[in-house]
């Protein structure tokens, strides 16, 4: 399948006359926040898990972490555990909007199981990666949910005046498989990584190399972001560090996490920059790979979704979730909001007005970065691609100016007969006509010349 041409980087170009990049940041939705924690079992809702959309059913799906967080002891499966337990539940959406908590009957929670909780791993789920694997040839395995175990069972210890989990047999990343998001088995290999991750995780499929990629802090060495891979989603490699601060970044900044998802054959990482020696902070920000190996930071580093308004719900950490979603034309962000900043050296306890919930925000279909110009025209020169026919598509925001496309030889000569006429309008998917048939031109290598005036260009591909 071809991928269209995005702006993140700047691989697919030659050379950019009088033209600039500009990343864009997602619209929050009026009606957030979209959902709150409101009963005994789910005190709040934080999106260390996953949203999905199902096509079959016109359903979005959502997992997220949540808990009684409560003093003391609480009574779940049956057993004792700590008012801190991390659980996962399930809810579901006609519009990406507006949820609801199905009862699903399968978490004991204080002698009732009439709760959305969903009955996977053990004892504490954590980050919940989750993904619909549509090559999946068993059906009972289709989706699959990759995540943190940890804390025994029934094991507590006496730490600096508190009671916190100890560590037990079999404590480590665990991979569970369902045939339908809601009734779920636990892979018999579990821990299938015998490490630790005390963030989200990520869970992607990559087509390239037909093997699933994890990402996470297992084996990362603190607040940083590993990788491994695996054939099966049940047998992986030695985790290994691919992504952490650098010298550029202020002293005391640490990846909080980094969802991961594939975007257009792109791996796209939503940074959790967590700014502990400054303000305590966590936002969002843009990094991209084309191996999920070697990445770099988007346009320098600039906020993707900031904080919410001071003394706001979201006024202290606003963290993207694992997926995101293209749907009529828009991409959708569902992310965690927290009041105030993280506990720290800087900040030792935080008193927080609002307990943690959970937003939208939405962004045009590719609309990570664009290729502008201003009054003076500007171009770019791709580099060389071959074309098998077909129809060339831009999406651009022209609704203020004009975007010609031309193709050329190797040296950047238009065609004769391949300039198109100005392209103007906010168009999301725009045919490009050319005077000849871009049939005739299948199969020979040429380039695309670009000339904007007042102009946003998002992606082009061919078709």
């Amino acid at each position: 399948m071809a991928h269209r041409y995005l702006f993140l980087d700047l691989q697919h170009i030659t050379r950019i006359e009088g033209l600039y990049r500009r990343i864009h940041q997602p619209q929050r939705h009026p009606d957030n926040p979209i959902l709150r924690g409101e009963n005994p079992w789910e005190r709040v809702a934080s999106l260390y898990g996953t949203v999905l959309y199902d096509p079959e059913n016109s359903l979005f799906k959502m997992w997220y972490l949540t808990g009684p967080y409560v003093d003391g002891m609480v009574q779940i499966r049956q057993r004792n555990a700590l008012g801190n337990i991390t659980l996962l539940a399930y809810a579901t959406s006609t519009d990406g909007v507006h949820w609801e908590k199905p009862i699903l009957n399968q978490v004991d929670f204080e002698g009732s199981t009439e709760n959305n909780l969903v009955d996977i791993g053990r004892t504490n789920c954590e980050g919940a990666a989750i993904i619909y694997d549509d090559h999946e040839t068993d059906p009972a395995r289709r989706y699959k949910a990759f995540y943190w175990e940890h804390g025994g069972i029934d094991t507590f210890i006496q730490h600096e005046g508190r009671t916190i989990w100890g560590q037990g047999e079999g404590d480590g990343m665990w991979m569970s498989f369902s045939p339908d998001g809601v009734h779920w088995a636990d892979c018999e290999s579990n821990p299938v990584i015998p490490l630790g991750s005390d963030t989200t995780q990520s869970l992607v499929w990559d087509p390239k190399i037909e093997k699933y990629v994890v990402f996470g802090r297992f084996g990362a060495g603190g607040r940083k972001t590993a990788r491994a891979e695996s054939l099966d989603a049940i047998h992986f490699s030695q985790p290994e560090r691919v992504f952490e601060c650098d010298a550029v970044d202020e002293e005391g900044t640490q990846i909080y996490g980094m969802p991961i998802n594939l975007y257009e054959g792109i791996y796209l990482g939503m940074i959790w920059v967590y700014r502990e020696g400054v303000d305590g902070t966590i936002d969002t920000s843009l990094a991209m790979s084309r191996d999920g190996i070697s990445w770099q930071r988007v346009l320098d580093r600039q906020t993707f979704l900031t904080l919410g308004e001071r003394g706001s719900w979201e006024d202290g950490m606003t963290r993207i979730s694992q997926n995101f979603i293209t749907h009529n034309d828009q991409i959708y962000f569902y992310y965690g909001g927290v009041n105030g900043p993280h506990t720290g050296r800087k900040f030792k306890q935080v008193e927080r007005k609002h307990k943690s919930m959970l937003g939208l925000a939405t962004l045009r279909r590719d609309g990570f970065v664009s290729l502008d110009a201003g009054e003076t025209e500007g171009r770019m020169l791709t580099k060389p691609l071959t074309i098998d026919g077909g129809e060339l598509h831009l999406n651009v925001d022209a609704s203020q100016g004009s975007v010609t496309v031309s193709i050329t030889d190797d040296i950047g000569t238009p065609l004769e007969g391949y300039t198109s006429r100005q392209i103007v309008g906010d168009q999301l998917d725009i045919s490009v006509e050319f005077d000849q048939p871009l049939a005739a031109l299948s199969g020979k290598e040429i380039r695309l010349r670009f000339q904007l005036r007042n102009a946003s260009l998002y992606s082009y591909w061919f078709i």
